[in-house]
């Protein structure tokens, strides 16, 4: 049986082809490190400061667009729901902005890097209403952008 890519191989991977396609990593996050960087809820929809905060894997900058990641090592549906809500509501607009202090963007893309495993594009096929992009790391660790709603992986240059 082959192994399955983990969230940190995906993580890196993704991260790698990012920085090798001309992106700047912002911030990121490997599963239980607790390296990343914390988004909370805005001030007043939280009455407990880490209620409801979110961690993205990464998120990276270039040509005016910004890229929020989500990964794991497997289709999870969760973070797909997590994903639609950071794309559909202004919770998080204060962190957002405090993060992306310095940065010029003109739009910000929201999605998921995932391992290329048989089923993954039927699972992405029945929920891309909740993401703006897709990143698949195939087990030689190439990346392929299987979607990518908003465009923000084609070079303006």
């Amino acid at each position: 049986m082959e192994r399955r890519l983990t969230e940190e191989q995906v993580t890196k991977t993704i991260m790698a082809w990012l920085s090798a396609t001309g992106w700047e990593i912002v911030c990121f996050d490997f599963p239980q490190s607790g390296t990343g960087t914390v988004l909370h809820l805005n001030r007043e929809l939280s009455a407990s400061k880490n209620k409801g905060s979110v961690i993205p894997d990464i998120v990276a900058y270039k040509e005016q667009r910004v890229v929020f990641f989500e990964n794991k090592d497997r289709f999870v549906y969760d973070d797909f729901v997590k994903v639609n809500h950071l794309r559909t509501t202004a919770d998080y607009s204060d962190a957002i902005a405090e993060l992306l202090v310095g940065y010029e963007y003109d739009r910000i893309a929201y999605g998921v890097g995932l391992p290329q495993t048989k089923g993954v594009l039927k699972k992405l096929k029945e929920h891309e209403a909740c993401i703006d992009f897709a990143l698949l790391v195939d087990k030689d660790q190439r990346v392929e952008v299987c979607l990518d709603k908003e465009s923000v992986f084609v070079s303006v240059l």
